[in-house]
């Protein structure tokens, strides 16, 4: 019987999970998480936040699933080290052996620059579940929430508080939202909607310390300008967690690095999803995770099986209720691409096609689903779209 082990209860795992379940019923499935709930989809704590969501409805996978799919859950089993000659999964508790292959699927850990004060009361980030109940608890005492971070988890946190009650800010050291995501235009609807919505947004404050003594009172500039608040969430991106990788001799690079099998530098270990790095590439997309486990699973089960060939990038989101999608190249900054562009600031509606050589290669799609839908066609089937340029957008 073949024996596997998974560390991290994220997309990726349970993902894992169904394609062995799919391929194999006999296969041992152990599953690790450090964290003492099973599986709920990371946007699911933004509802949670904003009372959308009960802790039961946050929850996808309940522990009734992992006995239906006959899988060992090691709950509060935080992993720091692979045994990669005995092939053991080393936890704070006990060493687990021995494995036919190994999954590392870890994910992300939130990047917190180096900011004075970080140890004050009321400072939060924001990865699991229980960080959600702690953010939500805290905007109920608070007269004012800043967030720090201008990308899409942080405008959902303000615009979650807002919901509930509070009174958020969004500060970013960018000069627009959603850098990766949009273009400067796009940046200007999308601001215009949120602060609509009663959410200020402040570009170009770069945070440099959280002021107060026990409490903190705001955030202060490299230009000592200060903003007062009572609750600082720290929302300002992720980073690969390597450390498992680190720990046990695997190679990694910003993220754990993987060949065309999603195999690691040892041999029967398997990275997937936000913690892995492939052919310089890397995405932290539920695409990018989903894609990659099932070929990880795949091969965990028979080697050489199943080949990774990367994705389109693609992010699909709702920002504070406004539906946008962006996919492929969005911001290509080379003279042989094409740009052609929709804008209706006050109606809250952005798009735009990025052609090379007639060829839809990238869109985005602010407040409208079926043109999104209509643009990830036209990318997927990569045919030249000469006659109907004036007529990208049309949906009926």
């Amino acid at each position: 019987m073949i024996k596997v082990g998974i560390i991290g209860n994220g997309v990726a795992s349970t993902t894992a999970v169904r394609e062995i379940r799919d391929k194999d019923q006999t296969v041992e499935i152990d599953v690790f998480t450090d964290e003492r709930h099973p599986y709920y989809p990371r946007p699911n704590l933004i509802d949670l936040i904003a009372k959308r969501r009960t802790i039961k409805e946050t929850i996808r996978y309940d522990l009734d699933w992992y006995k239906k799919n006959d899988v060992n859950l090691y709950l509060s089993t935080p992993v720091f080290q692979i045994d990669t000659k005995r092939m053991a999964i080393k936890s704070t508790s006990m060493d687990h052996e021995q494995y036919d292959s190994i999954m590392i699927a870890v994910g992300c850990r939130p990047f917190i620059p180096p900011f004075e004060g970080l140890h004050k009361n009321n400072v939060h980030v924001i990865r699991t579940l229980d960080d959600a109940l702690d953010i939500r608890k805290a905007v109920e005492g608070a007269g004012r929430e800043i967030v720090i971070g201008g990308g899409p988890l942080g405008i959902e946190l303000a615009a979650a508080m807002k919901e509930i009650g509070g009174d958020p800010i969004v500060v970013t050291n960018e000069d627009r939202l959603l850098p990766l995501q949009l273009d400067d235009q796009g940046s200007k609807v999308l601001t215009k909607q949120i602060e609509k919505k009663g959410i200020q947004v402040l570009f170009g404050f770069e945070c440099r310390e959280l002021s107060g003594d026990e409490d903190v009172t705001g955030i202060v500039s490299a230009q000592k300008d200060e903003i007062k608040g009572d609750l600082v969430v720290i929302a300002t991106g992720v980073r690969s967690n390597t450390i498992i990788a680190k720990n046990s001799g695997i190679s990694y690079h910003h993220g754990i690095t993987v060949d065309d099998y999603m195999q690691t530098s040892a041999k029967g270990v398997f990275a997937a999803g936000d913690c892995m790095e492939w052919n310089n590439e890397w995405y932290g997309i539920i695409p990018w995770a989903t894609a990659s486990s099932r070929i990880a699973a795949q091969n965990m089960i028979e080697f050489g099986s199943a080949k990774f060939n990367g994705i389109t990038p693609s992010n699909q989101l709702q920002v504070a209720g406004i539906e946008l999608t962006s996919i492929g190249i969005v911001n290509p900054g080379f003279p042989d691409y094409e740009s052609i562009v929709s804008v209706d600031i006050e109606g809250g509606k952005y798009h735009k096609a990025v052609l090379k050589d007639d060829v839809v290669v990238g869109g985005i799609s602010l407040g409208n689903r079926k043109v999104a839908l209509k643009l990830r066609s036209l990318i997927t089937k990569a045919e030249k779209v000469t006659n109907i340029k004036q007529s990208l957008f049309e949906t009926e």
